[in-house]
């Protein structure tokens, strides 16, 4: 019976994963662990070190440049009876450990006894990822840098262009009010197109500024009444345009916490892009509404205009990117994009479905 004991013992110990060993610490006559013996090893013993035929011979006899800390720490078990779990590295196996490691038998025997695994990979793997996140890092503090000098150049140079066309514009109006006596009706023309131009220029300028401000504005958090917010602006372009109320149809728009004036230019350029769109429908309708998640409100403004075909959806919230010619739509090309921005400072999503003359809906989001 004790027999069949012991074999089922051997088995179990020789059956797990981790390494393990018994050790007898070697002391100098002044206490100091000077090197140590192997007494006991399992089966992954090998596997997890290296070392072969270890039983009956020393650490040195291995690794005669082993670390003085690993034989400081088993030292102090075999003299305290101190145990200790820690992570280390082996530079001569070229390996790192996590050890459990407590004092065996009595003390006199000054054994120790020793669980651990091989965690090289592991940590390969954490280094690697320190390395990667370092570099990115660097790489994130020179995008920052890159966007702080491009939002200053587009910033300087937009205020540059504003010199010439307020010029343009000046030259344009004396010639109309001092000669329109003397110039044909072709002449006008041209003059008329020269200003409506620089009247152009002058609106992408704005939304120019506008984008590259964006990058330095700091975000504020206040109470949003999306509801009045939102019917004051559609009062607005209402009037503007001279149009019905009844064109917008306003559900319930709960309300938020962000940058009332960021925000709000954001509902300004999707319901002016959604009236834009819808115009030229014989019946045109834009619905606003909003639902909630645990996560976040979700806002959209949905019309039945033109609406665009999604496989050229990657452009819709590029710098510059049109879906639809000048000619049939006016604007910048900027609008969205600076919806794009806004809600993702936000900490928010935008997106957007549609299909080729049966409309447009638009979505953004901030966190609940």
């Amino acid at each position: 019976m004790i027999h069949l004991k012991k074999e089922l013992w051997e088995q179990l110990f020789n059956s797990i994963d981790e390494g393990f060993c018994i050790i007898e610490m070697i002391f100098d006559e002044q206490k100091k662990p000077i090197d140590y013996r192997f007494l006991v090893i399992n089966a992954s013993f090998e596997k997890q070190t290296g070392l072969v035929d270890a039983v009956g011979k020393r650490m040195r006899e291995f690794a005669p440049e082993h670390e003085e800390h690993w034989f400081e720490i088993y030292g102090r078990i075999a003299l305290t009876g101190e145990s200790i779990r820690f992570e280390n590295r082996a530079e001569q196996l070229h390996r790192w450990y996590d050890v459990n490691a407590f004092r065996f038998g009595e003390p006199k025997d000054f054994q120790v006894a020793i669980l651990f695994n091989d965690i090289t990979e592991r940590k390969q793997a954490e280094e690697t990822i320190k390395l990667m996140n370092e570099e990115l890092a660097n790489n994130l503090l020179q995008i920052q840098s890159i966007n702080q000098e491009l939002e200053s150049f587009s910033y300087s140079v937009s205020h540059d262009l504003r010199a010439p066309l307020r010029a343009i514009n000046g030259y344009a109006q004396i010639l109309v009010e001092d000669f329109s006596g003397n110039l044909d009706p072709e002449a006008k023309r041209y003059i008329e197109t020269i200003s409506t131009n620089a009247q152009k220029m002058g609106n992408l300028i704005d939304d120019l500024l506008t984008f590259s401000r964006l990058g330095r504005k700091e975000t504020e958090r206040n109470y949003v009444d999306a509801q009045n917010m939102v019917q004051d602006i559609v009062n607005d372009i209402c009037n503007q345009y001279s149009i019905e109320k009844s064109i917008f149809a306003i559900g319930n728009l709960l309300p938020g916490h962000g940058d009332n004036a960021l925000l709000k230019q954001v509902w300004i350029n999707l319901i002016s892009n959604a009236y834009k769109y819808s115009q030229k429908n014989a019946s045109p309708l834009i619905e606003i509404g909003s639902s909630k998640n645990n996560n976040e409100i979700t806002y959209y403004v949905k019309d039945n205009g033109v609406g665009f075909d999604m496989k050229y959806y990657n452009k819709l919230f590029g710098v510059f990117q049109r879906l639809h010619s000048e000619n049939e739509f006016e604007g910048t090309g900027i609008g969205l994009a600076i919806v794009q921005r806004i809600v993702t400072r936000h900490g928010g999503r935008v997106w957007a479905e549609a299909k080729l003359n049966e409309g447009a809906t638009f979505y953004f989001t901030i966190p609940a």
